[in-house]
């Protein structure tokens, strides 16, 4: 470079400062997140939630099958049968999941310690990530560790440890975001490759709508630093072509990495129940005006806690005057520590004629107001744009205030043990002011009683910490090392008592899944010869027998599910549930008995078996078939709903006397032996149907129908007597080359670095 200074480093180092060893502020990271998830840790609480209704049995799913030595491509066991691997949150090529594995017990379930255990390693990441990224701006070691705390133990990733998918993406941000930076600052490709395989393996972790925000943050610094940026490093007028070409490298690898999972999920995506989003439903999770004051008081409105014995209240009331949601509450946490955001307005303060303070001011702006959703015009406007009207929670684009302000409180730290007596104490009252005014506001008008009326008086304790050790400090009264512990302590202190209840319920999700043996025994089907399903849900009156993805976990084959994307055609179009369990070939019904209130399982004898053979079709049109089939006037047993026009002829006034066995059953294939095939007939299956499972007539290709609205069919020419199904879906083939390709090209340039200059 033709200026020897670094790029944006605020933070440049002072020989005067004595640096420690990094392994010590290390230790104290992996202390601390040990101390805030000692619960989980040692057995005596749990997380809670989504955790326990969909990622638990999700990732026991997906690591059971890998130990069984299969890719999970399809799962019979949820909505009657739908694709696994597909679906972008299950994040099934994410490392960390995969390790899960490992940790399946021998009565067949996964570890809930384990599974939270990788969830709880990301905070520990965090912080490291966090800290070398600000290290790398020249931030000291306690600086760099006063923004690692706030942003990585921030209400954003603790009220988010539900849904992992955001932790684990958040996670590993700073260290993606210190790569990309290093790799446009040293116009060198090598850290441009880095950070595409760190973002492009977060981006296998399975949570959309944050990597399109934080894909959006490094696009921004991207353009930032090409026209505006790079005039602090180099007064050269050429434009960096090099710096262009490490960015894009970033962002080609990313993708390329991606397109394993990427392929296969917009494939589900086509065929998936969305509903429109119209603007209005995306902004459901807006941040309200109201909400500023979380900035100095997380309980505001009161808190919600997995432990049930903590009293759960929540107040805010949305901008229309109706009571907020309670999941409104995780979706709009923020809170990253009083002391954060003390230094956070000083390093604006102080540093804003900085080039990359400005920066981080500008995105601390654009995510507040794109927060607020439906309460400001900014996210309106956003909704037009490709990717962003599919998405809800805007409250979630706060990431970018947590993390420009963790990363500028670090800047103001510096600022004040670096400048001791020739700061500005006019000045600094402006951001103590601030922030000392908006904790008086909370403490009068704290709107969820004693909770909230606490929870604002220590912000006022924090408030006097940070400005005790502020002044002594600058006033040389303080030693700067013990002044940063004291401040660094005090900051986990907030923000432990802050969130830590957040995941503290009681109620091992292990034991929530356990069912008596006997009923687990019952509703297992029996391959190949027995096949059937179990439906656990009455409607009318609600009740619920089972988790919804009970079936995942113990193995049975349920009509229930929960899952954010469930396929557009699952149950046939028929009139009553009965219908419908019976040609889902469903063996058992719940049932409430009206008498007594009392569940139970009823035996359906009608039900359709899981395959049969008829030699009648109807043709119906995509448009019609589902009102078709209300219309009642079709005997499934003898006749199969169709799209397309069959290639084969078939006499209908011919008894069948052909037999159809299930020769072999399992999630990714299926075979079945015809015995005396005497005529052309259609195989019709009890199973979903889904494009890519591919069908073998005798060894020849064939073609798989969509039948009676949702199932399949296959057509039997005489004498054809073995059929098989696999799922093989092509667009996850081209992926995983595609991604193979990318990884080999990429990871050798890590350790042969072609793209090296003098710096």
């Amino acid at each position: 470079m033709k200026n020897k200074k670094e790029a944006n480093n605020l933070g440049s180092k002072n020989t005067n400062i004595k640096e420690f060893s990094d392994w010590l502020f290390l230790s104290m990271f992996a202390l601390f997140t040990l101390i805030f998830f000692s619960g989980q840790i040692f057995g005596t609480s749990f997380f809670w939630e989504d955790f326990v209704e969909y990622v638990y049995p999700v990732q026991s799913y997906a690591a059971k099958a890998v130990l069984d030595g299969s890719f999970p491509f399809w799962n019979p066991y949820t909505f009657s049968g739908m694709p696994f691997l597909a679906d972008i949150q299950v994040g099934f090529f994410y490392p960390f999941n995969r390790i899960l594995s490992l940790f399946v017990g021998t009565d067949g379930h996964l570890s809930v310690w384990w599974l939270q255990f990788v969830i709880i390693i990301h905070f520990f990441i965090a912080q490291m990530t966090f800290y070398f990224m600000m290290r790398y701006k020249g931030i000291t070691q306690i600086g760099s560790s006063i923004g690692a705390i706030g942003y990585s133990f921030s209400m954003m990733l603790v009220c988010h440890v539900i849904h992992p998918m955001i932790v684990y993406h958040l996670a590993w941000f700073p260290l993606i975001f210190m790569f990309f930076a290093k790799s446009l600052e040293k116009q060198n490709y090598k850290y441009g490759i880095a950070a595409g395989l760190i973002l492009g393996i977060v981006m296998l972790s399975g949570h959309p709508q944050t990597t399109l925000f934080l894909a959006l943050l490094l696009g921004l610094y991207y353009l930032w630093y090409l026209f505006i940026g790079k005039k602090e490093i180099d007064s050269d007028s050429k434009f960096p072509i090099a710096s262009l070409i490490s960015g894009m490298i970033t962002f080609i690898i990313a993708l390329g990495v991606f397109q394993i999972q990427f392929l296969a999920s917009s494939e589900l995506a086509e065929l998936s129940l969305r509903a429109e989003m119209t603007v209005e439903k995306s902004a459901e999770g807006s941040l309200e005006f109201s909400q500023i004051l979380n900035f100095v008081n997380p309980h505001q409105f009161g808190s919600i806690s997995g432990n049930q014995e903590i009293e759960s209240k929540f107040l805010l009331e949305l901008s229309d005057g109706t009571p907020a949601p309670y999941f409104y509450y995780w979706e709009t946490a923020f809170y990253f520590g009083i002391i954060t955001l003390v230094f956070g307005l000083i390093g604006i303060l102080f540093t804003y004629r900085s080039g990359f303070t400005q920066f981080m001011i500008g995105i601390i702006v654009f995510g507040l107001l794109y927060s607020l959703g439906s309460n400001f015009f900014l996210h309106g406007l956003f909704y037009n744009l490709p990717f962003f009207g599919q998405f809800r929670n805007p409250a979630r684009m706060m990431i970018y205030v947590v993390f420009g302000i963790s990363i500028l409180s670090g800047f103001g730290f510096d600022y004040i043990i670096k400048s001791f007596l020739n700061i500005s104490f006019k000045k600094l009252f402006i951001p103590l002011g601030i922030v000392g005014l908006f904790v008086l506001i909370a403490i009068v008008s704290s709107k969820a009683g004693d909770v909230s009326q606490n929870s604002a008086l220590l912000g006022l304790l924090y408030f006097a910490v940070a400005t005790s050790i502020i002044i002594l400090v600058t006033k040389q009264k303080l030693n700067y090392a013990i002044g940063g512990l004291i401040l660094i302590l005090t900051l986990f202190l907030d923000l432990y008592l802050s969130g830590s209840n957040f995941n503290s319920s009681k109620d091992n999700p292990q034991n929530q899944y356990q069912l008596e043996q006997n009923m687990v025994e019952k509703f297992r089907p029996v391959y190949p010869n027995d096949i059937f399903r179990v439906n656990t849900r009455s409607y009318s009156p609600p009740f619920m027998a089972t988790k919804r993805n009970q079936g995942m976990v113990d193995k049975f084959m349920n009509t229930e599910g929960y899952n954010p994307l469930v396929l557009q055609r699952v149950n046939p179009s028929l009139n009553t549930n009965d219908d419908i369990y019976d040609l889902l070939n469903v063996k058992y019904v719940l049932k409430v008995n009206p008498q007594n209130n009392q569940p139970y399982f009823e035996e359906n004898i009608d039900k359709l078996p899981q395959a049969w053979l008829v030699n009648k079709f109807r043709l119906f049109n995509e448009s019609e078939i589902g009102d078709k089939m209300k219309s009642g006037i079709f005997d499934y047993r003898k006749e199969v709903l169709v799209e397309e026009t069959p290639k084969l002829s078939y006499n209908s006034t011919t008894e069948i006397r052909a037999e159809v066995k299930c020769r072999d059953y399992k999630a990714n294939y299926l075979r079945y032996e015809i015995i005396n095939p005497d005529q052309n007939m259609f195989l019709v299956l009890s199973e979903i149907w889904y494009p890519e499972w591919k069908v073998f007539v005798d060894g020849l290709p064939a073609k798989l129908y969509r039948a009676n609205y949702s199932l399949r069919a296959i057509e039997i020419p005489k004498g054809a007597s073995k059929v098989e199904l696999r799922f093989a879906s092509e667009r996850f083939a081209l992926g995983q080359w595609i991604t193979i390709v990318t990884l080999l090209l990429s990871i050798p340039f890590l350790v042969i670095n072609i793209g090296k200059r003098k710096e």
